[in-house]
């Protein structure tokens, strides 16, 4: 199904059951597998290939609490920008920005079962495994690697080249490049809290005390 005003480059490849909505825009050389739903007003570069099952531009999870407690959605009005060169796997969902752009930079691999939440801008030549959650706001460097089933928090900022192990959570900025870990053991969040301030501080206690062959 192909709606209105859509523009489809030359030497695609659209799978069955695929939706595209009005004013969305396709580059050259495109391959969607089957069951592929793009939104409206979607901009996809050249050479993008999205496996079955993907959404781009599906609604942010935007809401709030209204005077009697209860949840009211917050429209999202903006769109997914995909540039060139970028591989996104199956059952993937991308979602608009709330008044601004979702970005996938050029030569973005995505694996499958990843979400990438409203006004994300992923940097050029990142790989994200699957499972990956990003909340809404942040903004990943060029080059980075985010091992499976990361969770990353909202409005976060990642400088190029950092690596980010598996299953950790990122809830704080990463301002150099290297590789990152972050997990603990679910507890109170008073308690976490706490637990994660003295372990990070756990280098300049010994220090301090002068421990020998710690």
């Amino acid at each position: 199904m192909i709606g209105q005003n859509v523009k489809i480059g030359a030497n695609c490849v659209i799978g069955p059951n695929c939706i595209i909505e009005d004013g969305s825009i396709i580059g050259d050389n495109a391959h969607f597998k089957n069951n592929v739903t793009v939104h409206n007003d979607v901009i996809i570069g050249n050479d993008v290939i999205i496996g079955s099952g993907t959404v781009v531009g599906s609604e942010g999870f935007g809401n709030f609490r209204n005077k009697n407690a209860s949840w009211d959605h917050h429209y999202h009005l903006g769109t997914v920008i995909i540039e060139n060169r970028v591989s996104i796997g199956s059952n993937v969902t991308i979602d608009r920005g709330t008044f601004e752009e979702t970005v996938i930079g050029s030569g973005v691999i995505i694996d499958n079962l990843v979400h990438i939440a409203h006004n994300v801008v992923i940097g050029e030549n990142t790989a994200i495994a699957a499972k990956v959650g990003i909340a809404g706001s942040c903004t990943i460097g060029k080059r980075n690697m985010i091992g499976g089933m990361v969770g990353i928090i909202d409005h976060i900022k990642t400088a190029d080249d950092v690596i980010i192990s598996v299953k950790s959570t990122v809830n704080k900025d990463i301002k150099e490049p290297g590789v990152f870990t972050g997990f603990m053991p679910i507890s109170s969040h008073s308690r976490w809290k706490r637990i994660a301030f003295w372990i990070s501080k756990l280098d300049k206690i010994v220090k301090f005390i002068n421990i020998k062959n710690f």
